[in-house]
Parts: structure tokens; C-alpha cells; sequence
């Protein structure tokens, strides 16, 4: 294997062992605070801007995931419809408030904002606005990239610090890991990766929490599978309703 594939693949490995030692017990907190939102037949919302936004999508109708997750998809600040439009769109005040009210988010609901610096105005209001509708927040961010920043927002704050529970990505400032010779910046970003564990590992722990309560979770099944779209027909007709992207 080239040596920096090897490199990155142990820069992986230990963020996720790091995250693993370290954020057990948050990772713990934010999954009783969704077991809640499930038990009251709330919504999880997802949300993250550009990138992030991926992460998102990464848990809506996925196989073997839950059906209560809503992703914000608001594609002005993605990369599809213009990186360096939703770069400048993800620093203006106000934006995320009107997601907020759009989506509908309320009391019982849930927020999961995933954003490596956590500094820029969108996720930063998302989390505040939410909080003021009732809701409870859950960051995915990195601390120690957030406190390298000069804050970038009128509210003062750094994502971490408006949450009711941060799980720190420990991604390093700026995202890239790999030096390589003859370049002055780093390559191989690692937050994707990082964070797609972490996230599913939110979804394992609020799903077995469920099962230890004495709920039985709804799931949703491979529709390539055998029986999968049958087996999912139930879960749609509950939700496809309340979750416009179904």
C-alpha cells in the first residue's frame, strides 16, 4: 500500500479509537436524548452545511437506520447548487432561522448539527434557534478546531457552546491530515469518515437503549433485500407525512 493511504488509514483508526475512549460518555448522553424524542413521537432533525450536509443525508433512509430522522436539506448551502455561493451563504446572520421555523422544528424535538469548526453563523444560529423552540441540540464538532478560530458569528459563541451535548470529532484544524513532501498544505481530509462513525454510532446506542426500555425500534430494511420494501411499506405510511424528503 502507498505509504500515505497507510498514513491516513492510522490517522482514521486513531480519531476513531480517540472518539471512542473519549466521547463514550456524550455519545451516551445525546442517544438518551434521542431515545426521548423517539418515545414522545418526535423528530430527529439532521443538519449541516456543505460538506456536513452529506453527513445528513448519511443517516435518512438508510438500512438498518431510524425512520425518525428529517434531513434539513437546504441545497443553497450545499456544493450543488454553488460551493462558494454556500460558503458565503453559511456566514450570514438570520439564515438558519428561517430554516428553523421552515422545518418546523418544536418541543420533544431533536437537532443534530454536524460542523467541524463550528464557527460560522448557519450552525452556530441553528443550534440557538432551535434551543428557543424547545428543542434539545446535539453538536458533532471538533473543540479543538472551533478554539483555534477568531469567532465568525454575532452571537459569540462557538457551536460546542450552545449545544446541550457536543461529541468532539477531534478533527484536527483544517480538516486535512496527510504532509506530503514538496506541498505546504495537508491533504486527505478525515471529518467525513469521523463523523459518518459517529453518527451511526448514535444510532446503534439509541436503538439499543430503545430495546433495554422495552420499545421495539422501527427500522428501516434494504429494499434490495428480499421482503425489504414490503417490510418498509409500515414505516412509510407513518412518515411520509412528516418527513418531506421521503
Amino acid at each position: 500500500m502507498h505509504e500515505h493511504i497507510e498514513n491516513y488509514k492510522s490517522k482514521i483508526f486513531e480519531l476513531i479509537e480517540r472518539v471512542c475512549s473519549e466521547e463514550s460518555e456524550n455519545i451516551a448522553i445525546a442517544s438518551k436524548i434521542m431515545v426521548e424524542c423517539i418515545k414522545k413521537n418526535n423528530l430527529i432533525y439532521a443538519f449541516g452545511a456543505g460538506h456536513s450536509m452529506t453527513l445528513a443525508l448519511d443517516i435518512f433512509y438508510r438500512a438498518g437506520g431510524l425512520p425518525h430522522i428529517y434531513p434539513m436539506l437546504d441545497l443553497s448551502i450545499s456544493a450543488y447548487n454553488g460551493a462558494l455561493k454556500s460558503t458565503n451563504l453559511e456566514k450570514l446572520p438570520g439564515y438558519a432561522k428561517n430554516l428553523i421555523d421552515y422545518y418546523g422544528l418544536r418541543e420533544g424535538s431533536v437537532l443534530i448539527v454536524i460542523s467541524n469548526s463550528g464557527n460560522r453563523s448557519v450552525p452556530v444560529e441553528a443550534g440557538i434557534e432551535a434551543k428557543k423552540k424547545g428543542a434539545k441540540v446535539i453538536a458533532v464538532t471538533s473543540k479543538e478546531y472551533s478554539k483555534s478560530l477568531p469567532t465568525e458569528n454575532p452571537y459569540g459563541k462557538k457551536l460546542y457552546e450552545v449545544a446541550d451535548v457536543a461529541i468532539d470529532n477531534k478533527m484536527p484544524p483544517g480538516d486535512a491530515a496527510i504532509e506530503v513532501n514538496g506541498l505546504p498544505t495537508k491533504i486527505a481530509p478525515v471529518s467525513t469518515i469521523v463523523n459518518s462513525f459517529i453518527l451511526q454510532s448514535l444510532v446503534i446506542a439509541t436503538i439499543d437503549e430503545l430495546i433495554r426500555d422495552g420499545v421495539k425500534p422501527k427500522v428501516w430494511t434494504s429494499a434490495h433485500l428480499p421482503g425489504g420494501e414490503e417490510a418498509n411499506k409500515l414505516i412509510i405510511a407513518e412518515y411520509f407525512e412528516r418527513i418531506k424528503p421521503l
